[in-house]
């Protein structure tokens, strides 16, 4: 899943309406979650990532190896961990 995508279930989970308010949870600037928004950057770096995790209950592992998929060229390398990401992360759109 596109970083955007895992700050988008956040502030559907918290009830956010802005980016704003999802930028300052996560320690972000509105300029670092424009990036993601956009589509600049695509996988959270590791302590947003640990953050999203916590702020919706869920193992940080599996949205670190979900976040670390995206970059992963291979397709089977790609689709081991992302079957492994979603075993550990329940909440896994």
């Amino acid at each position: 899943m596109k970083a955007y995508e895992w700050i988008q279930q956040l502030k559907l989970k918290n009830g956010w309406d802005s980016d704003y308010k999802a930028a300052q949870e996560l320690g972000l600037t509105r300029a670092a979650l424009s990036n993601y928004k956009v589509g600049r950057r695509t996988s959270l770096d590791e302590s947003a990532a640990v953050k999203v995790a916590k702020l919706l209950g869920v193992k940080p592992e599996g949205i670190l190896l979900d976040q670390y998929a995206e970059s992963v060229k291979e397709p089977l390398a790609r689709a081991a961990l992302l079957a492994e990401a979603r075993r550990l992360c329940v909440y896994y759109v």
